[in-house]
Parts: C-alpha cells; structure tokens; sequence
C-alpha cells in the first residue's frame, strides 16, 4: 500500500487569545496495514494528529507518530530544565483546580513561559489537541522533556477523570526531585571550585613560575634534592607534552559518553558506580527513592503493576537497577507478586524488601511505597551532609599537599644551593 504525502492546511486555530501559525512539519510513523504488513515512512503534516487522520483513512493501524530527527538536531543534556517542567506542571494543576480546560491552559503557558523550547513544545502539544488527541499521548512525544511515569500517570488519570489529583501529584514528585537534585548540586560547588583554583594555580606555576627557576638551577653545579627535581620533571611534562594531557582527556570524554548510549557500556558504567565507596551509597540511595516514589505515585493512581514497574524503574537512573526490575516485572506477570522477585533481585536492601511485603499484603502498598521514599529521601539528604562536610576537609588536604610540596621542594633548592655555595 503506498501512503502518499499530505499538504493539506489546518485552517489557524484559535483558543482564547492563543494563535498558532499554520506550519508544515515531518513526521516519521510505523504500522500495520490492512494486509497485515508493517510500513513506515515520512510524511508532512500540520501535526501528529493529521498523520493519525491520514494514515487511519488509509486503513493503518497500530499507528506511531514521531517527530523527524535530521542529524543536525543534536540536543545536549535535557533540552528544557527540571525547573521550568515544574512550574508548567504546577500552573496547570492550578489552572485545572480552577476548572479551566486543559487546552486553554497550555495555549495560556505556550504564550507566557520564557523558555522558548517548551514554548515550542508546548503549541505542538496545543495542535495534537486541538487534532483529538489525549494530553498523554501527546507529551509522549517528547521523552526528553517529560519523564515516561509522566504520561503514565496522565493516562490513568484521563481514564478515571481525576487529571487535578494527577497533577498535583506530578507536581509533589518534581519538587522532591529538584530538591534532591539542588542538594546534589550544593554539595559540590565547594570543592570543585577549590580544586579548579588549584589547578589554575598549578597550571601558573608550571608555565610561568618554576621555567624561570630552572634556569636559575641550571646555571649552578649543585645537585638538587630529590623533592626539586621532581617538580622541575613534573613541570617540563606539562609545559612540553600538555597536549597529550588534552588529547586524553577529549579521548576519555569521548569514551565515556558512547558507553553511556550503549546499554552494555552503561551497565558497565552503573556497576562501577556501585561498588564505589561513597559514591556506590548514594547512588543507591538515590534509586531507591526514585524507584519508591515513582512506583508509589504511579499505584495510588490505578497504574496497573507491571507498567508501574517498568517506569519507576527506568526512573532509577540506573542501568543495574532497571534491568533487575525488568527481570523481576516478569516475575509479576506471571503471579508471583511483587517483594518476591524483588528480593531475589538482590539489589534492594531487607528492610526495603520488608516494606514492599507489607504492602502487599496489608493492600496499602502506594501508602508504604510513599513512606519507604520519604525514608529513603531523608537519608540521602544525611548521608549529603555528611559526605560535603568530609569533602570539605579532604579537598583542603589535597590541596594543600600540593601547595605544601612545591614550597618544599622551593626551600629545599635554596638550602641547598646555599649549603653548595657555603662548602
């Protein structure tokens, strides 16, 4: 069956005072025709709902719609901040508390919000409603943007009428979440700004300083201590052979960032993570959380068990945790509950186990679930404070090792020129 590409025009849509201007874009879908074939390919549209349109007359079905990726669309990092999702989440659980309709309040943001990406996006999302689309399947589109629990959540509460209820939960969950995140952030301003001055410090000293001292020394015929000559070795390999320093540093990032895409690489990397001394704690601290918050969001509005699992575990962060809640999902959709195949696992600690058997059995799983992330939050916010203030002090150790030996071996040299000279 051939799809042919469709230039119709959408007449301008208006909501309010909310216009948006008529726009032909590319989408890329996938789905089963009317013989049963899988077909794909690109078409033109206003929007993903007028590709629905198109390909349903056409006798597809199975449908999904995407925007084009072209290989210059490159997004680095989240292409729009957890901050401004949360203050779109929290202005339309407010607006929806009020009783205005969901498509007049997100035309109402498109037109207020100063982030211009969600701007964007959000007068795609207009369009895809305005076509007959759910908000759900509509912000799906953008997994960059909104988390996946995210639409989860919306589709439950479209199917039971309780979006305000979903909202405001949506919106209790991101401020955790940033707040978690702003004390993570906190946590290491101090010491990566101490250790960038040191090596701003470091890098003026073996450039400018200590070349100039060299040829000081090499001017005499006194053999220098051990402690100088090994800052004068230090400070010719990195005025003469900075580069290769360079070279690896671009090399490790390099590396680094393709094993992160990779699931394999990323498993690797998570591992590694893990089994770290403090860092291993509190990324496992931090999963935890999530995986409670999310799962416990995504029960108490009536998502069934298996998908709840899928998400709170993708939301994790991390590649161990997920694929051991995939395989322990498995476990769940063939009846054996959910702390059983949870404990064997053997990721999550016993009490964590304890808690989600109770929960079970009591039938307050969402409400244990909630409790146990709360828990898991406070001890993360403990073992931060504890970790900045030992961070602080072994920071200043570092640095201060470093300073203290180039004035050794400084002070050395000229004693020992001296004590030369004197001889």
């Amino acid at each position: 069956m051939t799809l042919l590409n469709s230039k119709a025009s959408f007449k301008l849509l208006k909501f309010g005072e909310t216009k948006l201007e008529s726009k032909l874009c590319e989408f890329t879908y996938g789905g089963i025709n009317s013989q049963g074939q899988m077909v794909s390919g690109t078409l033109s549209a206003m929007s993903r709902s007028e590709v629905r349109f198109i390909l349903e007359r056409d006798g597809v079905s199975d449908i999904s719609v995407a925007n084009k990726k072209h290989w210059y669309d490159i997004e680095f990092g989240r292409p729009v901040s957890l901050e401004v999702l949360l203050q779109v989440t929290r202005q339309l659980a407010s607006f929806s508390e009020a009783g205005i309709p969901v498509a007049k309040g997100i035309g109402i943001l498109a037109d207020t919000t100063d982030d211009k990406r969600m701007a964007e996006i959000l007068d795609e999302i207009l369009v895809d409603i305005e076509g007959g689309a759910q908000l759900s399947e509509s912000i799906k589109q953008y997994p960059n943007v909104f988390p996946r629990y995210y639409s989860a959540i919306l589709s439950s509460a479209e199917r039971s009428g309780n979006l305000t209820e979903a909202l405001s939960t949506l919106n209790t969950y991101l401020e955790r979440d940033l707040r978690s995140k702003r004390a993570v952030r906190s946590a290491m301003i101090y010491p990566m700004v101490l250790l960038s001055l040191t090596f701003v410090a470091i890098l003026v000293l073996s450039v400018f300083v200590l070349p100039r001292f060299q040829v000081f020394f090499d001017s005499l015929s006194v053999k220098l201590p051990i402690t100088t000559r090994m800052l004068l070795a230090i400070t010719h390999l990195v005025q003469h052979w900075w580069w290769i320093f360079a070279l690896l540093a671009i090399v490790g990032t390099i590396v680094l960032v393709v094993m992160r895409r990779k699931p394999q690489g990323r498993l690797t990397l998570d591992r590694i993570i893990l089994k770290m001394p403090i860092a291993g704690s509190l990324a496992q601290l931090v999963a935890l959380e999530r995986f409670c918050r999310v799962l416990s969001t995504l029960v108490r509005t009536q998502v069934h068990l298996p998908e709840a699992l899928e998400l709170a575990g993708a939301s994790t962060g991390n590649r161990v945790y997920e694929d051991a809640i995939m395989e322990a999902r498995k476990r769940v959709l063939q009846g054996e509950g959910l702390a059983g195949p949870l404990e064997r696992a053997k990721i999550f600690p016993t009490a964590a186990i304890q808690i989600f058997r109770i929960g079970e059995e009591s039938g307050q799983l969402g409400s244990q679930l909630n409790q146990a992330a709360s828990f898991y939050s406070d001890e993360l916010d403990h073992r931060l404070k504890n970790f900045t203030a030992l961070l602080e002090p072994a920071t200043l150790i570092v640095i201060g090792g470093g300073v203290g030996f180039v004035a050794v071996a400084l002070v050395s040299a000229m004693y020992g020129i001296y004590s030369g000279v004197r001889g």
